[in-house]
């Protein structure tokens, strides 16, 4: 019962505080949406200054009365400090990074300070542990927030909480930064122990390969004109030298790394093989695809390629 209460208090309130933060990027903190309470030390501060307020009250002390008095102000002074070191913050996300099961993804932020220094500022989005940055200089900051990944999938961008201590650690004031923003965990690539055949041993067509048919590496020679035909004339033109085109037929060296190929009946299991059978395939320079069950991506190769094809992976149900 307890436990539903709070649970609908948070939701109530998390609702109620995006309303009051204002919606694009960047935003940037004000009055309507930065909160203040008092911290746990701060707490602990109240009631001694109560305690001090009423022992001068009862026993008539001067000196108990100035204290007092130092100690309000000084609690004043920290709830102002505090709600300025927030106060006209502008947070812009510049990128969100995609990741692999079990690294963090990244949130890459630019904190602009709008000539004030800030210091001693927390960044957390949901329960994950806090980033912290000491200080904000006046030109303004970008730094990485990660965002830790336990399962792969699709998932929105939590707030981003902005806390802070500063001055002397009386008062927590925060704020919150909603980010309409998408980013994709690919399951983690293990290894199979076996390489799948090639796309030409399965007579798959030829003609469904993206880009040159023929690839070509290049060979210096002192001699072209014994092959004019495949001299490299626009590198000879620049006065680099005198090359030909060793040409190469890439029939047969295409993949398509089927979800079927695999003997296993864990399905999160073959999805990290296929993850590794993908990265890999980039890494060597191959031209590689994907099928899922009903979907068949293009073959390819290059990061968007492959990040098209992982994050496929991400999204399988």
């Amino acid at each position: 019962m307890i436990s539903k209460i709070k649970k609908n208090a948070r939701s109530y309130w998390g609702s109620w505080a995006k309303r009051r933060t204002p919606k694009g990027n960047p935003q940037t903190l004000g009055s309507n949406n930065i909160y203040i309470l008092p911290s746990g030390f701060g707490w602990v501060f109240g009631i001694l200054l109560l305690s001090f307020f009423s022992g001068a009250i009862n026993y008539q002390i001067s000196m108990v009365f100035l204290m007092t008095f130092l100690l309000t102000v000084i609690a004043l002074i920290s709830a102002w400090e505090a709600h300025a070191n927030l106060k006209d913050l502008t947070i812009k996300l510049i990128s969100l990074e995609d990741a692999q099961q079990g690294k963090p993804a990244q949130a890459i932020l630019l904190m602009t300070s709008n000539n004030k220094i800030r210091f001693g500022m927390d960044f957390q989005l949901a329960k994950q542990p806090k980033t912290r940055l000491e200080k904000i200089p006046l030109t303004g900051m970008q730094f990485i927030v990660p965002i830790e990944t336990s399962q792969r999938g699709y998932f929105a961008l939590p707030p981003i909480v902005i806390s802070s201590l500063f001055p002397f650690g009386i008062f927590r004031v925060w704020g919150y930064a909603y980010f309409d923003r998408h980013y994709y965990v690919y399951p983690e690539p293990i290894s199979p122990d076996f390489w799948p055949p090639r796309l030409a041993s399965q007579n798959d067509k030829k003609k469904e390969v993206q880009g040159d048919s023929e690839l070509y590496d290049l060979k210096q020679v002192e001699n072209p004109w014994v092959q004019p035909n495949l001299i490299a004339w626009k590198i000879a033109a620049k006065g680099q030298g005198w090359f030909l085109k060793t040409m190469s037929d890439t029939e047969g060296e295409y993949w398509l790394f089927r979800l079927n190929d695999l003997p296993l009946h864990d399905i999160e299991k073959k999805l990290q093989h296929l993850s590794y059978w993908l990265q890999t395939a980039e890494q060597n320079g191959y031209f590689y695809g994907l099928e899922l069950k009903d979907m068949r991506t293009s073959l390819g190769q290059g990061e968007e390629h492959l990040k098209h094809c992982l994050r496929q992976l991400a999204l399988y149900q």
